[in-house]
Protein backbone atom coordinates (compact mmCIF):
# COMPACT_ATOMS: atom_id res chain seq x y z
CA UNK A 1 0.00 0.00 0.00
CA UNK A 2 2.87 2.63 0.90
CA UNK A 3 4.39 1.72 -2.50
CA UNK A 4 0.77 2.11 -4.05
CA UNK A 5 0.97 6.01 -2.18
CA UNK A 6 4.46 6.61 -3.43
CA UNK A 7 3.46 5.94 -7.18
CA UNK A 8 0.60 8.18 -6.95
CA UNK A 9 2.24 10.81 -5.36
CA UNK A 10 3.79 12.12 -8.42
CA UNK A 11 0.31 12.92 -10.12
CA UNK A 12 -0.71 15.50 -7.46
CA UNK A 13 0.01 19.00 -7.83
CA UNK A 14 2.60 20.53 -4.89
CA UNK A 15 0.72 21.56 -2.03
CA UNK A 16 -1.87 18.52 -2.39
CA UNK A 17 1.65 16.42 -2.55
CA UNK A 18 2.68 18.40 0.65
CA UNK A 19 -0.81 16.96 2.51
CA UNK A 20 -0.24 13.33 1.09
CA UNK A 21 3.61 13.07 2.90
CA UNK A 22 1.42 13.86 5.79
CA UNK A 23 -0.87 10.98 5.34
CA UNK A 24 2.04 8.70 4.14
CA UNK A 25 4.04 10.01 7.01
CA UNK A 26 1.15 8.49 9.43
CA UNK A 27 0.35 5.73 7.69
CA UNK A 28 4.40 4.40 7.79
CA UNK A 29 4.40 5.71 11.56
CA UNK A 30 1.18 3.10 12.16
CA UNK A 31 2.61 0.58 10.69
CA UNK A 32 6.24 0.72 12.30
CA UNK A 33 4.45 1.12 15.42
CA UNK A 34 2.85 -2.15 14.97
CA UNK A 35 5.93 -3.86 14.00
CA UNK A 36 7.58 -2.84 17.78
CA UNK A 37 4.56 -4.16 19.10
CA UNK A 38 5.16 -7.62 17.45
CA UNK A 39 8.75 -7.80 18.63
CA UNK A 40 7.57 -7.49 22.11
CA UNK A 41 4.09 -9.53 21.93
CA UNK A 42 5.85 -11.88 24.11
CA UNK A 43 6.77 -9.48 26.72
CA UNK A 44 3.14 -8.05 26.72
CA UNK A 45 1.38 -11.54 27.12
CA UNK A 46 3.31 -11.72 30.52
CA UNK A 47 3.53 -8.42 31.94
CA UNK A 48 -0.37 -7.73 31.03
CA UNK A 49 -2.80 -6.52 33.81
CA UNK A 50 -5.10 -9.46 34.83
CA UNK A 51 -8.86 -8.76 33.88
CA UNK A 52 -10.16 -9.24 37.39
CA UNK A 53 -12.75 -6.86 39.37
CA UNK A 54 -10.91 -3.63 38.54
CA UNK A 55 -11.40 -4.24 34.91
CA UNK A 56 -14.97 -5.72 35.61
CA UNK A 57 -16.75 -2.77 38.00
CA UNK A 58 -16.92 0.27 37.16
CA UNK A 59 -15.79 2.02 40.56
CA UNK A 60 -13.57 5.04 41.00
CA UNK A 61 -11.37 3.27 42.74
CA UNK A 62 -11.06 0.07 40.33
CA UNK A 63 -10.57 2.40 37.42
CA UNK A 64 -7.60 4.42 38.69
CA UNK A 65 -5.98 1.13 39.95
CA UNK A 66 -6.44 -0.39 36.92
CA UNK A 67 -4.75 2.70 35.46
CA UNK A 68 -2.07 1.87 37.43
CA UNK A 69 -1.67 -1.55 36.57
CA UNK A 70 -1.63 -0.53 32.87
CA UNK A 71 0.75 1.86 33.56
CA UNK A 72 3.22 -0.73 34.99
CA UNK A 73 2.78 -3.28 31.95
CA UNK A 74 3.75 -0.13 29.73
CA UNK A 75 6.26 0.95 31.11
CA UNK A 76 7.98 -2.45 32.04
CA UNK A 77 7.74 -3.74 28.17
CA UNK A 78 8.97 -0.70 26.88
CA UNK A 79 5.32 0.63 25.17
CA UNK A 80 6.77 3.63 26.52
CA UNK A 81 9.20 5.56 28.66
CA UNK A 82 6.35 8.22 30.32
CA UNK A 83 3.20 7.79 31.85
CA UNK A 84 0.42 9.92 33.02
CA UNK A 85 -2.08 9.57 35.62
CA UNK A 86 -4.77 11.74 36.56
CA UNK A 87 -7.17 11.57 39.68
CA UNK A 88 -10.48 13.13 39.22
CA UNK A 89 -9.19 15.88 36.98
CA UNK A 90 -10.22 17.84 33.75
CA UNK A 91 -13.61 19.29 32.87
CA UNK A 92 -16.21 18.90 35.50
CA UNK A 93 -15.76 15.14 36.64
CA UNK A 94 -15.24 15.46 39.99
CA UNK A 95 -14.93 12.07 41.82
CA UNK A 96 -15.56 10.53 44.50
CA UNK A 97 -14.62 7.55 46.90
CA UNK A 98 -17.07 5.87 48.51
CA UNK A 99 -14.84 2.49 48.57
CA UNK A 100 -12.72 5.20 51.33
CA UNK A 101 -15.88 6.40 53.13
CA UNK A 102 -15.78 9.37 51.23
CA UNK A 103 -19.18 8.99 48.89
CA UNK A 104 -18.87 13.13 47.81
CA UNK A 105 -16.70 14.43 45.29
CA UNK A 106 -13.73 16.61 45.66
CA UNK A 107 -15.21 19.86 45.05
CA UNK A 108 -17.67 19.41 47.84
CA UNK A 109 -14.71 18.89 50.01
CA UNK A 110 -12.62 21.03 47.98
CA UNK A 111 -14.50 24.16 49.53
CA UNK A 112 -14.79 23.13 52.98
CA UNK A 113 -17.12 20.47 53.50
CA UNK A 114 -17.80 17.17 55.39
CA UNK A 115 -18.96 13.80 55.41
CA UNK A 116 -20.18 11.34 57.66
CA UNK A 117 -18.18 12.64 60.63
CA UNK A 118 -14.79 14.00 58.49
CA UNK A 119 -14.07 17.15 57.75
CA UNK A 120 -12.34 18.23 54.52
CA UNK A 121 -8.76 17.77 55.98
CA UNK A 122 -9.64 14.06 57.05
CA UNK A 123 -11.29 13.56 52.99
CA UNK A 124 -7.99 14.73 51.47
CA UNK A 125 -5.69 12.97 53.43
CA UNK A 126 -7.61 9.54 52.76
CA UNK A 127 -7.43 10.59 49.16
CA UNK A 128 -3.90 11.19 49.66
CA UNK A 129 -2.78 8.35 51.28
CA UNK A 130 -5.03 6.28 49.31
CA UNK A 131 -2.70 7.86 46.07
CA UNK A 132 0.62 7.04 47.87
CA UNK A 133 -0.15 3.68 48.21
CA UNK A 134 -0.97 3.36 44.84
CA UNK A 135 2.74 5.13 43.89
CA UNK A 136 4.31 2.83 46.25
CA UNK A 137 2.56 -0.26 44.58
CA UNK A 138 3.79 0.98 41.33
CA UNK A 139 7.69 1.50 42.66
CA UNK A 140 7.72 -1.52 43.89
CA UNK A 141 6.73 -2.86 40.79
CA UNK A 142 9.39 -0.93 38.99
CA UNK A 143 11.93 -2.02 41.42
CA UNK A 144 10.91 -5.94 40.85
CA UNK A 145 12.10 -5.43 37.48
CA UNK A 146 16.32 -5.86 36.69
CA UNK A 147 17.42 -2.76 34.34
CA UNK A 148 21.24 -2.48 33.64
CA UNK A 149 23.10 -2.90 36.95
CA UNK A 150 20.10 -1.99 39.20
CA UNK A 151 16.11 -2.12 38.37
CA UNK A 152 13.94 0.29 36.42
CA UNK A 153 13.29 1.91 39.54
CA UNK A 154 16.79 3.01 39.82
CA UNK A 155 16.09 4.59 36.37
CA UNK A 156 13.15 6.18 37.02
CA UNK A 157 11.17 9.46 38.23
CA UNK A 158 7.74 9.50 39.39
CA UNK A 159 6.36 13.07 40.18
CA UNK A 160 3.38 13.67 42.50
CA UNK A 161 1.33 16.85 42.50
CA UNK A 162 -1.97 18.79 42.28
CA UNK A 163 -4.18 19.82 39.72
CA UNK A 164 -4.82 22.85 41.18
CA UNK A 165 -1.61 24.29 43.00
CA UNK A 166 -1.67 25.96 46.22
CA UNK A 167 -6.05 25.80 46.70
CA UNK A 168 -9.62 24.45 45.29
CA UNK A 169 -9.29 27.76 43.26
CA UNK A 170 -5.91 28.43 43.22
CA UNK A 171 -3.32 32.00 42.78
CA UNK A 172 -0.68 29.09 41.58
CA UNK A 173 1.95 31.44 43.94
CA UNK A 174 2.82 27.71 45.24
CA UNK A 175 2.89 24.39 44.35
CA UNK A 176 4.24 21.47 46.27
CA UNK A 177 5.90 18.31 44.17
CA UNK A 178 6.83 14.89 45.84
CA UNK A 179 9.61 13.59 43.70
CA UNK A 180 10.45 9.77 44.39
CA UNK A 181 13.11 8.22 42.20
CA UNK A 182 16.32 10.11 40.50
CA UNK A 183 16.47 8.82 36.74
CA UNK A 184 19.65 7.16 37.23
CA UNK A 185 21.70 9.21 39.73
CA UNK A 186 20.66 12.92 37.50
CA UNK A 187 18.68 14.11 40.16
CA UNK A 188 19.10 15.03 44.02
CA UNK A 189 16.26 13.78 45.35
CA UNK A 190 16.39 11.44 48.36
CA UNK A 191 15.94 12.91 51.82
CA UNK A 192 15.82 16.10 50.65
CA UNK A 193 13.18 19.18 51.65
CA UNK A 194 13.53 22.20 49.08
CA UNK A 195 11.26 25.09 49.57
CA UNK A 196 11.70 28.25 47.54
CA UNK A 197 10.92 32.02 48.05
CA UNK A 198 7.70 33.05 47.74
CA UNK A 199 6.20 34.49 44.80
CA UNK A 200 8.19 37.45 43.58
CA UNK A 201 10.79 37.29 46.04
CA UNK A 202 14.13 37.03 45.36
CA UNK A 203 14.97 33.76 44.40
CA UNK A 204 11.69 32.86 43.57
CA UNK A 205 11.45 29.72 40.63
CA UNK A 206 8.75 28.86 38.82
CA UNK A 207 7.17 25.00 37.55
CA UNK A 208 8.67 25.94 34.50
CA UNK A 209 11.88 26.04 36.09
CA UNK A 210 10.92 22.76 37.64
CA UNK A 211 10.38 20.83 34.05
CA UNK A 212 13.23 22.33 32.73
CA UNK A 213 15.10 20.53 35.58
CA UNK A 214 13.66 17.38 33.68
CA UNK A 215 14.09 17.85 30.57
CA UNK A 216 17.66 18.64 31.46
CA UNK A 217 17.70 15.42 33.86
CA UNK A 218 15.97 13.52 30.46
CA UNK A 219 19.32 14.96 28.47
CA UNK A 220 16.81 17.08 26.47
CA UNK A 221 18.06 20.61 27.68
CA UNK A 222 16.16 23.65 26.94
CA UNK A 223 16.27 27.60 27.99
CA UNK A 224 12.72 28.25 28.67
CA UNK A 225 9.79 25.94 28.87
CA UNK A 226 6.28 27.53 27.97
CA UNK A 227 5.09 31.09 28.50
CA UNK A 228 6.21 33.52 31.03
CA UNK A 229 4.49 34.80 33.74
CA UNK A 230 4.25 38.27 33.11
CA UNK A 231 3.99 38.89 37.05
CA UNK A 232 7.34 38.12 37.23
CA UNK A 233 8.96 40.94 35.29
CA UNK A 234 12.46 41.37 37.19
CA UNK A 235 12.46 37.60 37.94
CA UNK A 236 15.22 35.28 35.84
CA UNK A 237 12.42 32.41 34.52
CA UNK A 238 15.01 30.72 31.77
CA UNK A 239 16.87 27.49 33.16
CA UNK A 240 16.58 24.57 35.59
CA UNK A 241 16.28 24.15 39.25
CA UNK A 242 20.23 23.75 40.13
CA UNK A 243 19.09 22.52 43.68
CA UNK A 244 17.89 19.48 42.01
CA UNK A 245 20.46 18.63 39.34
CA UNK A 246 23.84 16.30 40.44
Amino acid sequence: MADDVKRSRGALAAEERRKFDQYLEAFEALRDRQSQVDAIRDDLKAHAPKLDDKFQKPTETNRLEAQFDIAAAALITGLTNVVTLVSGGGGQHYISYPELGIPVDGHHYGHGGGIDGKNYEDCFVAVRQYHAKLIAKLANKLDSMKEGDGTMLDNTLIVYLSDSGDGHHPNLTEWPVILLGNLGGKLKTAGRYLQFPQYGAKGHRTMANFYLGLLQAAGKPRDKFGVADPGLKDIDQSGAIGELLT
